[in-house]
């Protein structure tokens, strides 16, 4: 009888060292899922703020001057593609007046995305009522200026908006004349929007 008890013993030994070895196993797997999920999350968050913090930059680099007003702004540092197009991507974008004619706001806009280290590679609708540049950096970032009347763009917005019609009279507008509405637009990945 003493050999069975010694027996039971060291298969409850062995069993208790399986328990201890099994349990050691599931806090290992699940503190492995823990890091896993963890990076998963975080990652793409670190990355996020880095293109925040670079979109940021650009816009500072821009060295606008108080009399740009904002008006609005969309920036954000996730990387935003299109559904019906994936090699595209969304870009942040900033709205401003400016108490100047559409032509000298562009120049001081053109003038201050040069200084910021873009180089203007494609005007995409010369001779065009609004203006509209587009920028590339060393770095393949894109930048996009655009520029209208504030003055024309209402009177269409309100004409439409009150009768459903354009007025002639809407048309008769110097495209030139101030203040003028701004939008910058960065784009880290494509100048593609």
């Amino acid at each position: 009888m003493k050999k069975t008890k010694k027996l039971t013993k060291a298969a409850a030994v062995q069993q208790h060292k399986s328990h201890r070895f099994i349990l050691l196993g599931c806090i290992l797997l699940i503190v492995a899922l823990v890091i896993i999920l963890a990076a998963t999350y975080a990652l793409p968050t670190i990355a996020n703020k880095q293109r925040l913090n670079r979109i940021a930059t650009i816009y500072s680099s821009l060295e606008l001057s108080d009399t740009f007003i904002l008006q609005n702004e969309q920036v954000f540092g996730d990387k935003r593609v299109y559904d019906y197009d994936k090699s595209r991507t969304f870009s942040s974008a900033k709205y401003y007046v400016y108490p100047a004619k559409v032509d000298e706001t562009m120049k001081i806009l053109d003038a201050a995305a040069t200084k910021a280290g873009f180089v203007k590679f494609d005007e995409p609708y010369p001779g065009a009522v609004d203006l509209q540049y587009h920028y590339k950096s060393a770095k393949n970032e894109y930048l996009r200026i655009s520029v209208s009347s504030k003055l024309r763009n209402d009177a269409f917005q309100n004409s439409f908006l009150m009768t459903g019609n354009y007025k002639d009279e809407d048309f008769k507008i110097d495209p030139n004349a101030g203040p003028s509405e701004v939008t910058v637009k960065v784009n880290l990945d494509d100048n593609n929007e």
